[in-house]
């Protein structure tokens, strides 16, 4: 099918996940509970200390990996996370990191203790083990004490061909599969090998007496049941919807450990992945998600807010 005849449907999908109320983040951090706005001081006050992050707080002090980074949302929150704090490290990663030219320049930018380029492909169980194996001989892990503060699961696809299966006629067993691996495999695996690894949460595993670890998994609103008024889009809705109750048994499995799990939509922006149509900008997506996970929208943990603080229905 041409693009022609999907751009319709796609622009209506999409200018429907972009609205929503401007007051709903606002109203949350009014109404924010007594418990909620002690934490938001003692992260704060951990900020201006220098002491380690807390999940909740300012992303400061920190070490961040951020998959899908060599371009998009995922270069951006490279940027951003550097820029925040100079504290802060990142580990990005890519499927060629030889291709990736743009987070090469910020590597000789920022330097490689703060920024480690590094291969992987979440679409091969193989390249995750080995990623993940690699990680405690980086420079920035090593300078902060081989925990991870932060995981960014932002690499994602929307088909083997963009949009031209969009539609029921055209779906295959191969496509739904395909996207499924990437969309939803892909991020369980990355979590599961860090977590095997004592990367994130608590050392070796062993009981927590708070949040060490947030994991931010890049999901889209149309993996909303709630949501779906307009139909189409098989394998990327379905893949989504199962990376949401991917993130939310995750964020029960893994509370104990130490480890937050919080879905954020990124709303429809203009990047590659969708063929340059959109109604933001990566900037503008990365920086309302960084918010998101330092919680100025609301608590975290098995929560869904998009770049806008807006809660997404289930």
């Amino acid at each position: 099918m041409s693009s022609s005849l999907l751009r319709p449907s796609l622009v209506a999908l999409a200018s429907r996940h972009a609205m929503s109320s401007p007051t709903t983040a606002a109203l949350k951090r009014k109404h924010a509970s007594p418990a909620r706005r002690s934490f938001e001081v003692a992260a704060s006050a951990s900020d201006k200390s220098d002491k380690k992050y807390i999940p909740g707080g300012p992303i400061a002090n920190a070490l961040v990996v951020v998959t899908g980074a060599n371009r998009g949302i995922g270069l951006e929150f490279c940027k951003q996370i550097l820029a925040k704090s100079d504290g802060n490290s990142v580990v990005a990663s890519c499927r060629d990191p030889s291709a990736a030219t743009d987070l090469t320049a910020l590597q000789k930018e920022m330097g490689a203790s703060r920024l480690a380029i590094v291969a992987l492909d979440v679409a091969d169980e193989k390249s995750i083990a080995k990623w993940a194996e690699s990680l405690a001989s980086l420079e920035p892990v090593k300078a902060h004490g081989g925990s991870i503060s932060v995981v960014i699961n932002n690499a994602g696809t929307t088909g083997t061909d963009g949009y031209s299966k969009w539609e029921l006629q055209d779906m295959t067993a191969d496509e739904m599969m395909h996207v499924y691996r990437i969309n939803t495999v892909g991020p369980m695996l990355v979590t599961q090998q860090l977590v095997k690894r004592g990367l994130v949460g608590s050392v070796a595993g062993s009981p927590s007496e708070g949040p060490v670890s947030l994991v931010g998994n890049v999901t889209s609103k149309v993996g909303s049941v709630d949501d779906n008024g307009s139909g189409k889009g098989y394998a990327y809705r379905a893949s989504k919807a199962a990376l949401n109750i991917v993130n939310k048994s995750m964020s029960i499995d893994l509370a104990d450990r130490g480890v937050w799990c919080q879905l954020l939509h990124p709303g429809w922006v203009r990047t590659r992945m969708t063929e340059g149509r959109g109604l933001i900008d990566a900037d503008e997506s990365a920086a309302g998600l960084i918010k998101a996970m330092e919680g100025e929208y609301g608590p975290i943990n098995g929560c869904w807010y998009d770049y806008k603080g807006d809660e997404i229905p289930w």
